[in-house]
């Protein structure tokens, strides 16, 4: 596989999530959590240098949290309104009282080559009263007009952004799944939303249900459930993250594809526990193909941009970056970091790929240009290529046949 360029930073705290602002500027957020552990709770930003010889990052904007509060767990970016959106749970004592503004919006400026982040807003969601639990996730919609969150005991609400409106109907409340949610994510033009659990993963549509065709009735509606498959070994796996396409699937295709990583079920003597990445339809809800990335456990899924690339972080330390159209590895940066990487990302043009980790750790790996064909023989020709050679075969095999 190609070499790749990268650089680290320490950024002193454990790393849960992040997100790009523009191709130069990154924010990532974590923390040492609640109580006297010395370890902040902080919103940060970093800068990247990819166009050099030598990459390299550097912070470049910190705030400060209360030591009172939760860390952030998740973080999005909207770069048309300069937003940071977070979540973060009040003091316990606040959420067992029932006060808990736990969705949090800041504004950034970038200044004099620093980046200042301020707080903006903060509202409230999910019923989380329990310190135990949190929002796990915080995703706008492409479009910007929507803010989905989730939580670990399975609440899922949409917003209208950036009003923070819930979209849900008041006497609906939240929509309740029942288990951890472990991701959400829009599909490219808005109008799906995947909430990803271990034993399913749940697209729900973003537009409201009509009552006699006129009065909106804004309920939470279920388009589709996509079930455990069976993977490898032919038991089904549990789902980690799901990330739809960014593009269609070839050349010329309505329907774009939904990635989800899967893990094995563990086995009596056996060590490994395989992860998967696997592709689906989303015309169909047919599953494509599907392909081992690790031995370990996956952590992570990040989708790029451009649509050509996907990137899996796993418990092995390893991160491996394939194609999007034919699950094929690229190329792997091995021992990535020195914990399990917490999260993933591509730069705005895709060709960066920046990873977290609860070792305090921010790294930047620049992809090699070469990495996905050119556009004279790009992944559509290559399929396109492919489906006129099987069609070729179809036709001549029953001529020769008879002769």
């Amino acid at each position: 596989m190609a070499p790749a360029a990268h650089a680290s930073l320490a950024t002193g705290v454990p790393v849960y999530a992040l997100a790009c602002i523009d191709e130069d500027h990154v924010v990532y957020v974590g923390g040492g959590g609640a109580g006297r552990s010395g370890v902040a709770n902080v919103v940060s930003v970093a800068q990247l240098e990819a166009q050099d010889a030598v990459p390299s990052i550097r912070a470049v904007g910190t705030l400060a949290l209360s030591s009172q509060e939760d860390a952030p767990m998740c973080v999005d970016v909207d770069a048309s309104r300069a937003h940071i959106v977070c979540g973060i749970n009040a003091p316990g004592a606040q959420m067992q009282a029932g006060t808990n503004d736990h969705v949090r919006v800041y504004t950034y400026e970038a200044r004099d080559g620093q980046v200042r982040v301020q707080p903006k807003t903060a509202a409230p969601s999910l019923a989380l009263k329990d310190p135990e639990h949190y929002q796990k996730t915080c995703t706008l919609s492409p479009d910007g007009r929507l803010l989905a969150v989730a939580s670990t005991d399975g609440q899922v609400q949409l917003h209208r952004y950036p009003s923070l409106e819930p979209v849900f109907s008041p006497h609906t409340g939240v929509l309740s799944l029942g288990e951890e949610v472990y991701g959400t994510d829009f599909s490219h033009d808005s109008k799906l939303l995947a909430v990803t659990l271990a034993s399913r993963i749940v697209l729900l549509s973003t537009t409201p249900r009509t009552v006699d065709g006129t009065t909106p009735s804004f309920l939470p509606r279920i388009v589709q459930t996509i079930a455990q498959p069976q993977i490898g070994s032919g038991l089904q796996g549990t789902f980690r993250v799901a990330r739809f396409g960014r593009g269609p699937i070839y050349e010329g295709a309505r329907t774009h594809a939904l990635y989800a990583l899967l893990h094995a079920p563990a086995t009596k003597g056996s060590k490994a526990r395989p992860s998967y990445v696997a592709m689906w339809d989303t015309e169909t809800w047919s599953l494509r193909s599907s392909r081992a990335v690790s031995q370990r456990p996956a952590t992570v899924l990040a989708v790029s941009p451009n649509g050509r690339l996907l990137a899996v972080g796993a418990s092995d330390l390893n991160l491996t970056v394939l194609r999007a159209l034919t699950l094929q590895p690229l190329l792997q940066v091995r021992h990535a970091h020195d914990f399990p990487p917490t999260c993933l990302a591509f730069s705005p043009r895709s060709g960066v790929l920046i990873s977290g980790s609860a070792d305090a750790t921010l790294r930047m790996t620049v992809l090699p240009p070469n990495l996905v064909p050119s556009n004279l023989i790009s992944d559509e020709i290559i399929f396109a290529a492919f489906f006129v050679v099987v069609l070729l075969m179809a036709l001549l095999i029953p001529y020769f046949v008879h002769e």
